[in-house]
C-alpha cells in the first residue's frame, strides 16, 4: 500500500541490480523488521530504521562464512554482538563496527584465547591470553601486543613477572 507514493506495511522490493528487501515498510523506507539479501551472497535479517538496520540483527557474508549477530545503531555494529569467521570469533562489544570495549577473542590459527579490552580493533588495555599448552599471560596489551605490566606463566610452571613491550 501507499501513501504518498510511498510504500507502508509489508511488501518485497527487488532492486535493479537484483538486491532484495522484503519486510516492513514506512514512509518508503524499511522499518521494522525484514531481510535484506543481495547477489554476492550477504544477507541481513533483523531490525531496520529509515533504510538501515538498527536494532537486533544477524548478517552474514560470502555465504554464511562470515557472520554477525548482535546489535546495530544506524547501519553500524554497535553494541554486544558476535562475530564469526574461518572458525575463529569475537564476542563482545561493537562500537561503530569495531571491536571496542570488553570481550573474547578465539584465534582459530593458533587456538589461543584473549579475553580483556579492546580498543579499535585491538587488544588494548587488561586483558588475559590463554595459549593450548595451558600457559596464559595476564596484564597490559596495547596495539594488538603484549605491552606494559604482566605476568607470563608457561606451560612448565616457570613464570616471569615485568615489563614488556612488542609482545617481548
Amino acid at each position: 500500500m501507499t501513501k504518498n507514493e510511498l510504500f507502508n506495511g509489508k511488501g518485497r522490493m527487488t532492486h535493479a541490480n537484483n538486491d532484495i528487501y522484503q519486510g516492513d515498510w514506512k514512509q518508503g523506507k524499511a522499518n521494522g523488521y525484514g531481510v535484506f539479501v543481495d547477489t554476492n551472497g550477504s544477507m541481513y535479517e533483523g531490525e531496520w530504521l529509515n533504510d538501515q538496520q538498527h536494532g537486533y540483527g544477524s548478517e552474514s557474508w560470502n555465504y554464511n562464512k562470515i557472520k554477525y549477530t548482535g546489535q546495530f545503531v544506524d547501519g553500524k555494529k554497535s553494541g554486544n554482538g558476535r562475530f564469526e569467521f574461518e572458525g575463529g570469533y569475537y564476542e563482545g562489544d561493537f562500537v561503530d563496527g569495531q571491536f571496542h570495549g570488553y570481550g573474547k577473542y578465539y584465534f582459530a590459527d593458533s587456538g589461543k584465547l584473549y579475553e580483556g579490552e579492546f580498543k579499535n580493533n585491538n587488544m588494548d588495555g587488561k586483558g588475559v591470553i590463554i595459549w593450548p599448552d595451558e600457559s596464559r599471560y595476564e596484564g597490559d596489551f596495547q596495539a594488538g601486543k603484549m605491552h606494559g605490566k604482566g605476568t607470563k606463566h608457561f606451560a612448565n610452571g616457570n613464570r616471569y613477572i615485568g615489563d614488556w613491550k612488542n609482545d617481548l
